[in-house]
Order: structure tokens, then C-alpha cells, then sequence
């Protein structure tokens, strides 16, 4: 039986306001759909997600017997070489190793020692807005994540309108198409961010101090250490992958709350703030698909997938399949199901994951202090993959 063939829409503007709709006749309909323009087979359905997630059939790696066709090193040379040793990107030995290497740098431990440092810098934020308008991204939620970031890395507060500009630019490349435009910003950005990192770990390793970067450039297990390529690949996942989701779950949350009629001020107090951050999550994801190459042959969701062909995981659509959560379109605090998608699953489950939760928590709590209502219909940004708001003009 073939896939059923469909031209996904995933640059109509109307389609990225609110995927979600047209996202459960999917799912409804076909576990399985083959959009013509990607060529890539899209899962819909939450079992089928979490087993690709978990199924060594299904590699984030690219098979070395074949031309990744969206790989142009040529003109976009610095962007993959700040890719070539992503954890999203590997597999077997030589991700076990890398992911063990890095977690040794990045524990819970370590994480919760920025707690402090989050609280102030979140309720700092807060206190310096204009309460009757602000743009709660620009004003709060990026300054937030990109100095807790920055001071979990090591990296001097002058640079963090750098990252900023380098992180926004970088994660354009993730979507489904790239414009020409956005492939020259994003390699230009590598570019910087690569050679700037380069540098800051010679610093590092000369003067090495109690951050991330420092800890990275001497960790070392059965006489491995990373290399410089593998922790500049490191930080630029983190940067990326870390700062952009919780700045976009901040404002998806915020917005998702108003658009659903529930009060943010005291939610804590009513609900468990690890089952509020969870749904909302779940809600909302703030990253929509994932892609794997199939090894070899397989069967998913009744349907035949070929080897070296790709398939892409919507984790938005699998988060709201109402066959894993009841009435699954309904915010629920209550939930006995908080086994969504977005953190991934297996042996790629995200890494940073610790950091983004208590991020998130510190930063809801203190923004639940308050009746935050939205005042301006929000703007998505226009991207699919990477879901948020341009910008979310709010009061307090």
C-alpha cells in the first residue's frame, strides 16, 4: 500500500497561525503521509513518533553510502562544520562517547547551581518593564535565556547580543526550506560564532574557570577529550537548541493561556508547576518535526518505508493525538500522561532537558505572579519547524 501523497503547507501563513486543525485530519486519516515537495514521509501519530524516537532503524546520522542532497557544503561550508559533531546528528559509538563526555560538563548539579543566578536575573527583568506594555519576548524571555546561558557557558555579558543575532540567524536553517537569503545570514553567523568560540576556549583552557566551557575543555574519560570542533559543535547546540525553545515556550505559554481563558496569576498555587510547564509544552511545542533516515527496510504505521529513505517526526501533531491524550486540544494541568514528544526519546533524548525545565520553572513562577493579558494579536515568525512569536506585546 503507498503513502498517501500530500504538498504540505508548511510555508501558508494561515496553515503556521494554527497548524493544528489541519494537523488531526492528518493524523485522522493516515498514520503516514509522503509530502511531495520534501520527498519526506511525515509521521503523525504519537506511537508511531515515540517508536522512531526509540527504534535504531531510524538514524539522525546521514548513511555513509549516500549524498545527503541537502548537505551543500559549498555554499554553506561554516554552518556544517558547526554541525558535523551535533549529538542530533550522530550515532553509535562515536555519540555514546560525545554525550558521555558532555554530560560529565553539564549535570544536575551543576544546573541547579544557576538557580539563583535565574531568579535574580528573571525577577530583574520583570521589575524594569513597563508594565502596561511590553514585548515579552524582547523585553524579558530572550534577555532571560541568553544570560543564563551565557553565564552556564562562560561567556562575557558583551557578547550576548552576539549570540542573540548569531542563534536567530543559525536556526533558520532547521525548517523544512531555507531561502537564499536565510542560507547566507545563517553561514555568516556560523562563521562568527565558530571563530569567536574558537578563540574563547584558548582562553579558557589558559584561565579556565567554574563554566561550561571550561569544564568541557578538560573533561576527559578513558583518555578521550573532546576536541575543539566537538565543543564548539557543543555550545552552538546548546545555544541553539536551548535558548530558542525556551524563549518561544515562554511566549507560546503566555499567549496559549490567554487564548485558552486561563488566568496566569497564582497558577502555581493551583497546580503543580512541573505538570504546568509539561502540558504547555505538550500543548504548544515549541519544535514541530524532527527528521530520520531509515537504515533498512521497515513497516511503520502499516505502511512500507525503504531504506535511505527520510521520514520527519511532527511532534506538534503527535503531542495533541487524542489515542495517547484524552481530549488532547484541551489544556489539562491535571493530566496523567506528561509523556510528550518534544524532549525526544532513546538515546537522543535532548541533553539539556534539566537546563530548560528549571529555566522554565523559575521563569513561570515569577511571571505567575502576576495577570499577564496579551494586548495585541501576536505574529507567528513564519517558520514551521521552530514554532514562535515575533513578538507578544503583554501588561502585568
Amino acid at each position: 500500500m503507498n503513502i498517501p501523497q500530500i504538498e504540505f503547507p508548511n510555508s501558508d501563513l494561515e496553515f503556521i497561525k494554527n497548524p493544528y486543525p489541519y494537523l488531526k485530519e492528518l493524523r485522522e486519516s493516515s498514520s503516514l503521509h509522503l509530502d511531495t515537495l520534501s520527498d519526506l514521509a511525515l509521521i503523525t501519530r504519537f506511537e508511531d513518533v515515540k517508536n522512531v524516537q526509540t527504534n535504531k532503524i531510524f538514524s539522525s546520522a546521514d548513511p555513509e553510502e549516500i549524498e545527503n542532497p541537502n548537505r551543500n557544503e559549498e555554499d554553506h561550508k561554516y554552518f556544517w562544520k558547526t554541525e558535523n559533531f551535533s549529538l542530533l546528528n550522530l550515532e553509535g559509538q562515536l555519540h555514546s562517547d560525545l554525550r558521555g563526555l558532555v554530560a560529565k560538563a553539564f549535570s544536575n548539579r551543576q544546573v541547579q547551581e544557576l538557580r539563583p543566578f535565574m531568579e535574580n536575573r528573571s525577577s530583574d527583568l520583570l521589575s524594569g518593564v513597563n508594565q502596561e506594555k511590553f514585548d515579552l519576548l524582547k523585553d524579558y524571555a530572550q534577555p532571560y535565556s541568553i544570560s543564563v546561558i551565557g553565564q552556564l557557558l562562560g561567556v562575557p555579558e558583551d557578547q550576548y547580543d552576539n549570540f542573540l543575532h548569531w542563534s536567530n540567524c543559525i536556526v533558520k536553517m532547521y525548517d523544512l526550506k531555507v531561502s537564499t537569503e536565510d542560507g547566507e545570514n545563517a553561514e555568516q553567523a556560523a562563521r562568527d560564532f565558530y571563530e569567536y568560540i574558537y578563540n574563547l576556549i584558548d582562553e579558557k583552557i589558559a584561565n579556565p574557570q567554574n563554566d561550561m566551557i571550561s569544564r568541557l575543555s578538560q573533561v576527559s574519560e578513558n583518555d578521550q577529550k573532546l576536541t575543539k570542533d566537538q565543543i564548539i559543535c557543543t555550545v552552538i547546540l546548546l545555544l541553539n537548541a536551548g535558548h530558542e525553545a525556551t524563549v518561544n515556550t515562554i511566549g507560546n505559554s503566555i499567549v496559549a493561556l490567554n487564548q485558552n481563558n486561563i488566568s496566569t496569576e497564582g497558577l502555581h498555587d493551583k497546580y503543580e508547576i512541573k505538570n504546568i510547564i509539561e502540558e504547555l509544552i505538550r500543548w504548544d511545542s515549541p519544535l514541530q518535526f524532527f527528521q530520520r533516515w531509515v537504515l533498512e527496510d521497515t513497516e511503520l504505521g502499516g505502511y512500507e518505508l525503504k531504506k535511505h529513505s527520510k521520514v520527519a517526526m511532527l511532534l506538534g501533531s503527535a503531542n495533541r493525538d487524542d489515542q495517547a491524550f484524552k481530549d488532547a486540544a484541551s489544556i489539562d494541568f491535571e493530566r496523567e500522561n506528561l509523556n510528550h514528544t518534544s524532549f525526544g526519546g532513546g538515546v537522543h533524548f535532548c541533553l539539556g532537558a534539566h537546563l530548560a525545565r528549571l529555566e522554565l520553572e523559575v521563569s513561570l513562577l515569577n511571571l505567575f505572579k502576576h495577570d499577564i493579558k496579551v494586548i495585541e494579536e501576536p505574529q507567528r515568525t513564519g517558520a514551521f519547524g521552530i514554532r514562535g512569536f515575533n513578538k507578544v506585546l503583554v501588561s502585568i
